[in-house]
């Protein structure tokens, strides 16, 4: 089994969010994430696991659509969402926030975490290899997020392939 691995400086997006608790809710603040991928796998006939170049391609297509944008979590229980006019509205408990609407990328994720994060761009990364046929000898995809350094959140899809 090999493992292959790209962590460039490049592969990164700057995004603000928030993070709701139970009873809380973070100030609106923004980070410069980092984005790391592990693919564990058989080499094909070319006796690649994936050719780098497209690994990351495809990262990268997924870390411009998140850059510089307000990112929401659709899934959250604790926030009203709507748009009118135009605008992205948010709303907890007694705060309200107005964002133009080109400018919010609402995720199909509970919270903002980097660990849901994270979560997210594993799912969509496999996605894209799948769909373009990349996934033949590969059993697991791994991505972390990085929101500042030291402090990453990873998550693993194990395909079971091997």
């Amino acid at each position: 089994m090999h493992k292959i691995r790209i962590e460039k400086q490049k592969l990164n997006f700057s995004a603000a969010h928030f993070i709701t608790f139970e009873n809380e809710c973070e100030a609106l603040h923004g980070h410069n994430y980092y984005t790391v991928v592990e693919i564990v796998g058989r080499p094909d006939e070319n006796h690649y696991v994936i050719d780098f170049k497209v690994l990351k391609k495809e990262m990268q297509v997924l870390c411009d659509r998140l850059e510089h944008k307000v990112l929401m979590a659709l899934n959250n229980p604790h926030l009203k969402m709507g748009e009118q006019d135009g605008q992205f509205e948010v709303i907890y408990r007694d705060k309200r926030y107005s964002f133009p609407k080109e400018d919010v990328l609402a995720l199909p994720i509970p919270n903002t975490t980097v660990e849901m994060l994270s979560e997210y761009l594993c799912h969509q990364l496999k996605e894209v290899l799948d769909k373009k046929g990349y996934l033949a000898g590969v059993d697991s995809i791994e991505v972390g997020v990085e929101e500042t350094a030291g402090q990453m959140a990873m998550y693993r899809i194990a395909l079971g392939k091997l």
